[in-house]
């Protein structure tokens, strides 16, 4: 009986241990999941990252004339005068934005002595800020305002453009390149 008690506790204490052993695996499970779940919050913090965004808005100024070429014709005389009748267009449709302050649109001509006159003004300026500069003489190729007092707007305007000429300056033909500049005022 001696040697069944012996072995029944040694069988007990191999159970202790198996059961012992199976604690510990587990214990050191259950600590590998706390370590896998910390060192994984930790990596997710190291996974975040900042950005600095600086965000810049230049000035943009565009302009832009419905008729691209135009042709004026005096054929007409005043018999009070003895002076040509001006020729007159305002069909062209003047455009522009700005989001700067302090503007103006501005005509040069690149005929720098012309025979014959011709002076422009911008008319019903609608959509935005701004005023009439006076007539617009082209006689020579000097910048002149056309509108002056633009700020932070969509605007537009019809343009007048007349030509006129003397008995004296005869007969012929001029080209004229005009160039239209929104600039600061």
């Amino acid at each position: 009986m001696a040697g069944l008690a012996l072995q029944n506790e040694i069988r007990g204490m191999e159970v202790m241990k198996r059961v012992r052993l199976h604690t510990a695996w587990e214990m050191w499970g259950a600590a590998a999941l706390v370590l896998l779940t910390l060192s994984s919050a930790v990596a997710q913090e190291q996974a975040n990252t900042s950005q600095i965004l600086t965000l810049q808005v230049v000035e943009t100024n565009r302009i832009d004339i419905s008729q691209k070429s135009l042709t004026l014709v005096i054929n007409q005389a005043s018999l009070e005068s003895g002076s040509p009748v001006e020729a007159v267009n305002e069909d062209g449709m003047l455009v522009w934005l700005t989001n700067g302050e302090n503007k103006k649109v501005t005509v040069a001509s690149n005929n720098p002595s012309p025979r014959f006159l011709v002076k422009m003004r911008a008319l019903d300026i609608t959509g935005g800020s701004g005023s009439a500069a006076a007539d617009a003489i082209l006689n020579d190729n000097t910048t002149k305002d056309l509108i002056t007092g633009i700020s932070k707007s969509f605007g537009r305007s019809k343009v007048h453009m007349a030509a006129s000429a003397t008995v004296s300056n005869g007969v012929g033909t001029e080209t004229y390149t005009i160039t239209y500049t929104i600039t600061g005022g």
